[in-house]
């Protein structure tokens, strides 16, 4: 099945990084369509500039002159896949106009064209810089939830993924995701992980709460159980074509704070995506948050694909 991922680039070493990212863990995967995308603003931007201007999409004089540069850009992109071995007919390159708020127009371009997810490298985030000017990931992070949004922090080399369970719906919406995405993958390893923290409730498994997404008899058979937590999921990717062999189930473990243990265990088990879900924006995250919003705080070299 043809899945599209629409790759945010801005002339900056943080959408190559998510070049590179995709050529690691796609470039062989011929069902994978990828769709280069850059947006030009008709007007002045507060943006931090790039090392080399010639590469950058800021702003700098008329109309025609800034869709050039794009165009530019582009170009060499597409030109950085198909070195990889990424058969031209699987990329797309496209220029958008944008208002004032880049941020606002690209949630409404993948809110229109429904890509399978959109992918764009992290750049100031996360401290001052995002106090003075915002950051166009940092605004799609909170705003976009009916687009799966994967975001790059830095050099992303392992390809294996990690994948923090609590029982809810969201979650096995997210291991669906990864399953649509690397449907047939036999190359791929997949860790399920499930943290329990010191505040916790004990997760018990209701099946009536997925009848909605998935068919009643396969969530009484999979979503019911001492081991229904791991037996859903694992379900879901052995009928995508993931081997079983390549899907590990890591021990439980209990920690004050589940977002500093995802990290750590990812890190320990040489993961480099993250692959989680999130609550919808009108419902409550508790007294510190969702996990969501603070594991991507603290990603670094790591991509998180969160799953709306």
């Amino acid at each position: 099945m043809k899945k599209e991922i629409v790759i945010a680039v801005d002339g900056s070493m943080y959408s190559d990084q998510a070049l590179s990212y995709i050529i690691n863990l796609f470039a062989n995967d011929e069902d994978v369509y990828i769709r280069l995308a850059t947006w030009v603003s008709a007007s002045a931007s507060i943006m931090p500039s790039v090392a080399d201007e010639k590469n950058s999409l800021i702003p700098t004089g008329n109309r025609n002159k800034k869709e050039i540069s794009a165009e530019r850009y582009l170009h060499k992109a597409k030109n950085k896949l198909t070195a990889a071995g990424i058969a031209e007919e699987r990329i797309n390159t496209t220029v958008e106009a944008s208002g004032y708020n880049i941020a606002s127009t690209i949630l409404q371009y993948v809110t229109e064209e429904l890509p399978d997810a959109l992918l764009l490298g992290r750049r100031g985030f996360r401290g001052i810089t995002e106090m003075l000017m915002g950051s166009v990931s940092a605004e799609l992070f909170r705003k976009c939830h009916s687009t799966p949004l994967w975001i790059i922090d830095g050099k992303v080399k392992d390809t294996d993924f990690f994948v923090p369970l609590d029982g809810t719906v969201i979650s096995l919406l997210a291991v669906d995701h990864l399953a649509h995405i690397c449907e047939g993958k036999k190359d791929v390893r997949i860790c399920l992980f499930h943290c329990t923290t010191f505040f916790g409730k004990q997760t018990i498994c209701k099946p009536e709460l997925f009848y909605e997404h998935w068919d009643k008899e396969w969530c009484d058979k999979h979503l019911s159980g001492t081991d229904c937590l791991f037996q859903g999921p694992r379900q879901i990717l052995l009928e995508a074509g993931i081997p079983d062999t390549k899907i590990e189930i890591l021990p439980e473990t209990s920690e004050l704070e589940e977002a500093r243990s995802i990290i750590s265990e990812a890190r320990k088990q040489h993961c480099g995506t993250i692959v989680m879900g999130r609550r919808s924006a009108h419902m409550a995250k508790g007294l510190f948050g969702g996990v969501s919003d603070r594991t991507i705080k603290h990603v670094e070299n790591l991509t998180l694909w969160v799953v709306g």
